[in-house]
């Protein structure tokens, strides 16, 4: 799952980063536009690679509900922030999902190789691994 929410981060800063170029034509506010998204861009980097350790999924939220606010400088960043708020949400509930099922399947075949492991008779009474007495 982690490794999933690593990479909606990583492609939600890239898509900060060119948004950049619009903050620069905001009307009066372009600069701080600019240098919010920059920053906002590298936090977002950070977070992907950290979002592995206790507490990266809150700083995922965190980040989550800045990329939102980034609305109110720029206008189209609100409904960006709003779909990868969807994507965010739909990583944590599906690689949670998936980290579920292969925690399963491992211990399915665990429990299969031990079960290969110990002796047990055929189908027609024969223990299988013995030496056949058919002589």
């Amino acid at each position: 799952m982690k490794s999933l929410l690593a990479a909606v981060l990583f492609f939600e800063a890239v898509v900060v980063a060119l948004a950049i170029p619009v903050a620069v034509l905001a009307d009066g506010r372009g600069a701080v536009a600019a240098w919010a998204l920059v920053v906002l861009a590298l936090l977002l980097v950070l977070a992907a690679g950290a979002v592995r350790r206790p507490g990266g999924i809150a700083v995922g939220w965190v980040l989550q509900v800045l990329v939102c606010l980034s609305g109110l400088l720029v206008p189209a960043m609100a409904v960006l922030g709003l779909i990868f708020l969807g994507v965010w949400v739909t990583a944590l509930v599906y690689g949670a999902k998936g980290d579920r099922l292969a925690a399963e399947n491992k211990a399915k075949a665990a429990a299969r190789r031990r079960d290969e492991g110990s002796v047990t008779p055929g189908p027609s009474g024969d223990v299988a691994g013995a030496p056949s007495t058919d002589g």
